[in-house]
């Protein structure tokens, strides 16, 4: 049975998503202006190779994507914030998948390659699950990896995120079979 999304109090309504600051990085709403900076992130290979999105081959492209962005922005189904170093947007974090009546979201994330390795995308998830648990309400964060991913397994790790589950052979991209490894974290286990 589908579900109307059911905002809760904490839920952004006007404008845009609220900016959020961990100690590296902040995360913003996304513009227009942002496209060039999120073609250069998509638009690479290494990227683009475990994420549920193509590889953003034209600046079109890109700019669809965005603009799908701001529409699961207005359906309160989609929360996805720039992460912002140095003046540019060098990755993005998302909230999908928001389930507001059983307070659950999904979290994705991509940084652009020239950012790996330097403890953003730690920094930046930490401000994201700090408002989902906070202002959000959220109950339930959950992460969907592929195990080959992993940079990305690690940094879910150091959050506190739990394997609770391998489902085999659950994607095919490109003609590349892949496997998942779900994560979940509550509220309750995150340090107060």
């Amino acid at each position: 049975m589908h579900r109307a999304p059911r905002p809760t109090a904490g839920a952004p309504r006007e404008g845009g998503l609220p900016t959020l600051r961990g100690s590296r990085v902040h995360l913003r709403h996304l513009t227009t202006d942002d496209v060039d900076d999120l073609h250069a992130i998509f638009s690479d290979p290494e990227v683009a190779r475990f994420l549920a999105i193509r590889c953003q081959t034209s600046r079109e492209m890109t700019e669809e994507f965005l603009a799908g962005i701001h529409e699961g922005f207005h359906t309160r189904t989609l929360f996805q914030w720039g992460i912002e170093s140095g003046g540019r947007i060098v990755g993005t974090t998302t909230l999908g998948g928001l389930d507001w009546d059983n307070r659950r979201a999904e979290i994705g994330f991509a940084l652009a390659r020239t950012a790996w390795g330097r403890g953003l995308m730690l920094d930046a998830l930490a401000a994201v699950l700090d408002h989902a648990f906070g202002e959000l309400g959220l109950h339930r964060i959950e992460a969907d990896v592929d195990p080959r991913n992993a940079p990305s397994l690690r940094v879910l790790e150091k959050l506190g995120f739990r394997r609770e589950g391998y489902l085999r052979e659950r994607y095919i991209k490109d003609g590349d079979i892949q496997d998942s490894v779900i994560f979940g974290l509550l509220r309750s286990d995150r340090p107060v």
